[in-house]
């Protein structure tokens, strides 16, 4: 900057390098004691949080071993691993016995049973685990209890919990169940929501869970494996970091943490910086003092000095007040021609949001035609076409999502743009808006539009296997016309429901679809409903086919109304038997109309599973003599729930039964097994918690009889769909996400 009396800075610069060398002597003493303090108790949490874990996978695994007895005591499954041929009657009574078990964990992914000697293995879920390996495995640990992680053929990871079967005989398994979960919730539930790096090993160091980047796990891994003790604390340098470790070594698993150094230390960092502010704090104070001092000799030059300074284009370099002066004055040219620059490189998307908000009708015509010609718009309006192309299954990978769109807007500049005006707008993850208009360079026709969208569909599916539904109409007049036009376009892309994916649609090929006068099938609905009453589910699937085949020839409106008229009278007929067991499920529950023909035939096909289901329940119930008792059970839960022992024991022992019979009435009464209607109870007493208290989370996972926060976090997401804040707050988890796509 501009010259001043030479003692002025030397002044300046003998108190900047005291200041300057006080203050950091002090920063790093306080830095160093901080930083050993935050390590110690950083250490301790993670400590504490295996411990946590270790607990955790223990009431998970004597969960585990709880759903074993529950399958090997029942008198079907003794009968099957006693088997010593190939039996199919006994298989298939003892698979449909098992499977009522099915569902009683949360993680559970699949089951088997294996009995060797009959060369037999049920499966329910997951075919194939490596059943060989597996039962190779068991014989060499002498029939011992094995727990293993596993690959399906898809690459879903498993956990695999096997247990031998002693039948007649102790000298050796005569068989095994497996049990397995999935990997990825089981390693959720035992480590819980945390951002570092956790694993589970055995003590040879086999990975059986893990969380967490795999870039360090190896050495972590080797690090864990070396030492003896229980437990043990270290940072370590790995791949050029430094990292936190800690391991909790538990029976045969050994727990491991791993953490960031840079992350456990960002409240230092903190501290850091306000040390270092409050040093800076000080030493412009005392500038200031020494600024006075000179201040009446520098005033007029220091006041625009001062000014100038201000301005961000000032960067410091300039060697004197004029030179600033210069520097400020180029930097503000350079600016205002860098903003000429940018303001004609987000033309093209100011337009695309002006067209966007008229189309959807958002934004006055009066007021989007001005703003448009404000910004170049020189299209005519009057004659324009309308196209939307819609994408006929979303996208979850945005990155695509973005490709896709870019192609669709490239492809529609390159094919129509020698022949029609072209102007494209982005709506969504899924669709692509064109505005379309004759240039008067050539004779373009409705039948070219039509080609040159038909080719763009078939690029597309040749490029990225990416089906589109095309809708065109027109003609616009003028701006007021878009959004109803729009709303007709889409309209028109309904009637992929008969006519299919991948189609180019406009009214002329609607008309197609009518070419007789509207009848209603009554015949063959009350064939469908006959077929469906008397169970004869062959003849159902006909003439659902013949009915599917019938109404395709209809607009997508009549088609719809025919489909729906169906569903209500087969849904109608369902619900005559009340409900319970699996007619209880969400079969009959139709979330919006179906899209194609395949959802409309699949959605039928529920309906008839679920009225089946309900029927059949329905008889079994008919002067039931335990029905009173399991009545009093529920009430008996409902005043206990809070108990986290409360199991189907505690309520089995209470009303007299024995544990598997007393579970097999009450699936068969009310249509829940009893762990289900007991987790049903507290989710719902948690939710009466959530909204009427302002008990924190874990006092209402203590409160509802959830054993551990984190897995009542776990549970209460996987049955409601949104997390207990959610829930509090009244925001539905899907509207949350939806809004974070957007």
């Amino acid at each position: 900057m501009g010259k001043s009396p030479s003692y002025f800075y030397k002044i300046l610069l003998l108190f900047l390098v005291t200041v300057f060398v006080t203050s950091l002597v002090l920063t790093l003493f306080s830095y160093e004691q901080f930083s050993k303090s935050l390590q110690e108790k950083a250490y301790a949490d993670y400590q504490a949080g295996l411990k946590k874990n270790a607990q955790t996978w223990m009431d998970l695994s004597s969960e585990i071993g709880q759903l074993n007895s529950a399958i090997t005591v029942d008198p079907q499954t003794e009968a099957y691993f006693s088997m010593r041929s190939f039996d199919p009657a006994q298989e298939y009574n003892t698979y449909l016995k098992v499977k009522k078990l099915f569902n009683i964990n949360p993680f559970m992914e699949s089951f088997c049973l294996y009995n060797p000697a009959a060369q037999s293995a049920l499966y329910c879920g997951t075919d194939e685990i490596g059943l060989d390996k597996l039962w190779e495995r068991m014989q060499e640990k002498n029939g011992k209890v094995i727990l293993q992680s596993v690959r399906t053929d898809n690459g879903e990871p498993l956990l695999v919990f096997g247990y031998p079967v002693y039948v007649d005989s102790f000298d050796g398994p005569q068989g095994a169940v497996f049990l397995c979960l999935r990997s990825e919730e089981v390693a959720a539930h035992v480590m819980g929501e945390v951002e570092y790096g956790q694993l589970v090993l055995f003590e040879d160091g086999t990975l059986l869970l893990q969380k967490g980047a795999e870039k360090e796990r190896e050495a972590v891994i080797d690090w864990s494996l070396r030492g003896s003790q229980t437990s043990h604390n270290q940072t370590l340098s790995l791949d050029n970091r430094k990292y936190l470790c800690s391991f909790y070594k538990e029976e045969e698993l050994v727990f491991v943490s791993y953490v960031d150094y840079g992350m456990v230390m960002e409240p230092l960092r903190k501290q850091r910086n306000i040390f270092l502010l409050v040093c800076l704090c000080v030493m412009a104070f005392s500038v200031f003092l020494q600024f006075i001092a000179v201040k009446k000799l520098y005033r007029p030059i220091a006041t625009i000095r001062e000014v100038f300074e201000k301005s961000r284009f000032a960067d410091g370099t300039a060697r004197g007040e004029f030179d600033l002066i210069r520097q400020v004055y180029e930097g503000a040219v350079s600016q205002i021609e860098e903003l000429e620059e940018k303001n004609a490189l987000y033309l093209p998307r100011l337009k695309a949001d002006i067209l966007r908000e008229l189309i959807m009708g958002s934004m006055a015509p009066e007021l989007a035609e001005k703003r448009l010609m404000e910004h170049g718009w020189n299209i005519p309006f009057e004659g324009m076409f309308l196209v939307s192309v819609y994408v006929d299954r979303n996208l979850e990978n945005n990155l695509l999502s973005n490709v896709v769109q870019a192609r669709i807007r490239q492809l529609m500049l390159d094919e129509a743009g020698e022949l029609f005006y072209v102007e494209c707008i982005p709506n969504g993850s899924s669709e692509v808006i064109a505005l379309i208009n004759t240039n008067g360079e050539g004779q373009a026709t409705f039948e070219d539009l039509v080609e040159v969208l038909e080719k763009i569909r078939d690029l597309l599916l040749r490029d990225y296997d990416i089906s589109l539904t095309v809708g065109l109409d027109g003609v616009v007049k003028n701006p007021a016309d878009c959004c109803g036009i729009y709303a007709k376009v889409r309209q028109l892309q309904k009637n992929r429901f008969a006519l299919g994916e991948n189609q180019v649609i406009y009214p002329a090929r609607i008309m197609e679809l009518m070419p007789e006068p509207l009848t209603c099938p009554d015949k063959l609905m009350q064939d469908i409903l006959g077929a469906l009453n008397r169970g004869e589910k062959t003849v159902y699937e006909e003439k659902i086919q013949d009915f599917l085949e019938n109404i395709s020839r209809y607009v997508y409106d009549t088609a719809s109304l025919l489909f729906a008229r169906l569903y209500l009278e087969l849904a109608a007929r369902a619900n005559q038997y009340g409900g319970s067991g699996k007619g209880n499920v969400a079969a009959l529950e139709m979330k919006g109309d179906p899209a194609t023909l395949e959802e409309a035939r699949q959605l039928l096909m529920n309906a008839y599973e679920a009225f089946e289901n309900r029927r059949l329940d329905a008889e079994q119930l008919k002067n039931n003599k335990h029905y009173k008792k399991i009545k009093d059970s529920q009430q008996f839960i409902l005043e206990h729930y809070s108990d986290c022992t409360l199991g189907v024991d505690m309520v089995a022992e209470q009303f007299g039964y024995s544990t598997n019979y007393f579970a097999r009435i009450f699936k068969t009464i009310t249509g829940y097994y009893i762990n289900d209607y007991i987790r049903q109870v507290r989710i719902m007493k948690a939710q009466e918690f959530l909204q009427n208290t302002d008990m924190t989370v874990n006092e209402i996972a203590e409160a509802s009889g959830f054993t551990t926060s984190n897995y009542f976090y776990a549970i209460f997401k996987k049955e409601t769909g949104m997390t207990p804040a959610a829930f509090r707050n009244g925001i539905e988890w899907g509207a949350e996400k939806k809004g974070a796509e957007k």
